[in-house]
């Protein structure tokens, strides 16, 4: 394909324009019908992730259901009919950061609808919500260094560990490099270039690399060393890094569920695992340490790879508040 340089040397399949749909028949109803043809033209250059068509369609089925349940058009909503949607979703008790994971979902359905002339204004385009409280980044909520190095070193990785090794890698990377789950399990060999020391991320949203620490890469090298992967198993990702250890997917690679468990296993051992405690907590555990040593939240930011200083923010108000212990300056003599 490389050489072709004339139109009449491609071949007919590349030419065709699959799924058409003419603009002609493009009216509010069609577009309901298909917006999935429309919405992933339009999103991240026409290359959305599976996963972000899948949680984005979710979303938007919902919210076209809730418009037929009120009676109403989803492309005859105006604004001040919108806040009720995002209500509801806040009535739910949705953690604030699904909620405008989901506000920004239907504002892409609106805004192809404008790509595609059928509305002048998104309705959702202003409406919107904290992304986080406060106290969500609570002392309980990350570690310290001297829990993290505790956590770590309970983790056996000798000879026979495989394992564990993996799951010690996996740990370094979210709890060091600040990598969610996701980033995790679609991570693959051909994403690490050892000469650069650099790891390319598929993130949430968007892809970056990354420039870990040298004993972080030191230590996956080790892991790469000692794992097993099945290279027959078809994997669109390539090939994986963090591989199953059970029977039914030696050798695969290791799905979400499972980095969880193991992850929120090695917390339990260490005496770290309560309600509401999750494998993210060591994601924040890279946040809050990197903002005490540097009180930068541009650094933070860029290293966790937040598109909005705001969402970092939370980073500088957990560690002012015990960092400066206001109640301190309470006039008490406690004899």
């Amino acid at each position: 394909m490389e050489n072709i340089k004339t139109l009449a040397a491609i071949p007919e399949n590349f030419m065709a324009i699959p799924d058409y749909i003419p603009e002609y028949e493009i009216n509010h109803n069609t577009f309901i019908l298909n917006y999935k043809t429309f919405l992933v033209r339009y999103l991240s250059h026409g290359s959305p992730s599976e996963d972000t068509m899948r949680n984005y369609c979710s979303t938007i089925d919902n919210y076209i259901e809730w418009c037929r349940f009120n009676k109403r058009h989803p492309l005859k909503i105006n604004e001040y009919e919108f806040t009720y949607y995002r209500d509801m979703l806040v009535r739910l008790k949705m953690k604030k950061g699904s909620i405008k994971s989901k506000l920004n979902a239907i504002r892409q359905f609106y805004n192809t609808a404008i790509k595609l002339k059928l509305i002048e204004e998104n309705p959702a385009q202003d409406i919107g919500i904290k992304a986080y409280e406060p106290n969500d980044i609570s002392p309980l909520k990350f570690l310290t260094v001297d829990k993290l190095e505790h956590l770590l070193s309970i983790i056996p990785d000798g000879d026979n560990h495989v394992e564990n090794i993996r799951d010690k890698a996996m740990i370094m990377l979210m709890a060091l490099e600040g990598l969610r789950t996701i980033e995790i399990y679609r991570l693959s060999t051909a994403d690490i270039d050892w000469h650069v020391k650099t790891i390319y991320i598929h993130g949430k949203g968007h892809n970056d690399f990354i420039y870990p620490r040298e004993d972080v890469l030191k230590y996956l090298k080790y892991y790469l060393q000692e794992r097993y992967v099945d290279i027959d198993k078809p994997d669109k990702l390539g090939e994986p890094v963090f591989t199953a250890i059970g029977n039914r997917n030696k050798g695969g690679r290791m799905d979400r569920r499972n980095i969880r468990r193991n992850i929120d296993k090695w917390l339990d051992s260490a005496g770290y695992k309560k309600k509401g405690i999750s494998c993210h907590m060591l994601r924040h555990t890279c946040g809050t340490l990197l903002y005490s040593k540097t009180k930068d939240l541009q650094i933070v930011k860029q290293v966790l790879r937040h598109s909005d200083i705001n969402i970092t923010s939370k980073y500088a108000h957990v560690f002012s508040q015990m960092d400066n212990r206001y109640t301190s300056d309470i006039d008490f003599n406690n004899k």
